[in-house]
């Protein structure tokens, strides 16, 4: 007599089911499980393996209060190494020498890498005193421009997410540690359409940034320029900030935003 073995699953089923259950979060600013489940008509149950499964990767994460499921941190990473690949910076490239050479500061573009904001490009300007942020560095969400630009246009509760729900990191003698302040400032940054950071990440350090505007209406990028605070004033800043937001915005067209 022969013993049966249990069938091995459908690893290309399996892969297609969890890759699905990313993009229609994706596509959401949060589900619950019966929700997932009914857009994907799949068992509630086979729902529920598939999002462990992809927490435990960070991949999605859940809303302890609302029960509902979003993207986790570390979709941030695949979608920053997307943008790293190539296409993003050659985009970017002519418009950050411009914006160098017209505001003589340095231009930066970056991207969210997981909790924080990770330096893609930059073009340095002409100058003996300027701001060096090459290449790979990574800078905070919640104390820089582009890292706020990056975060204010996402729903609260991935903000909360990324930087959690309690104080935050002190860089600075001017950074916001308070979440309320943060929030307030975020807002702010929505009705400007710019982000500035004075001080916040570094003394001595100011930084003016505009988010980049991807084809699902999704921050995937921020454009900033970055110099000393004795040079970049807030009417400075407030005087380069049509360009900037131009900038982001030609950016985000050719990138089909």
């Amino acid at each position: 007599m022969s013993i049966s073995k249990p069938a091995e699953p459908d690893t290309s089923r399996v892969v297609a089911r969890a890759a699905d259950v990313l993009l229609a979060l994706a596509d959401a600013d949060g589900l619950t499980r019966a929700e997932l489940a009914a857009r994907l008509g799949l068992p509630a149950t086979t729902v529920l393996r598939l999002l462990t499964t992809l927490a435990a990767r960070r991949l999605t994460e859940m809303d302890p209060a609302t029960q509902r499921w979003s993207v986790g941190p570390a979709a941030f990473r695949l979608g920053a190494a997307f943008l790293r690949r190539g296409s993003l910076g050659q985009r970017a490239a002519p418009i950050l020498r411009g914006l160098a050479a017209e505001a003589g500061e340095t231009a930066l573009l970056a991207v969210a890498d997981g909790d924080a904001a990770l330096i893609v490009a930059c073009v340095a300007p002409d100058h003996p005193v300027r701001a060096e942020l090459p290449d790979g560095s990574r800078i905070a969400l919640h104390a820089s421009a582009p890292g706020k630009a990056l975060i204010a246009h996402l729903p609260l509760h991935r903000v909360q997410a990324l930087l959690g729900r309690g104080p935050l990191p002190t860089l600075t003698d001017a950074t916001l540690t308070d979440q309320g302040a943060l929030t307030a400032d975020l807002a702010t940054i929505r009705h400007t359409g710019f982000a500035r950071d004075i001080d916040e990440s570094a003394a001595g350090l100011s930084a003016i940034a505009a988010p980049v505007f991807g084809g699902l209406g999704d921050p995937v990028a921020a454009l900033a320029l970055a110099g000393p605070s004795a040079r970049l004033t807030p009417a400075r800043m407030e005087a380069l900030s049509p360009r900037i937001i131009a900038a982001a915005k030609a950016l985000g067209q050719a990138l089909g935003g």
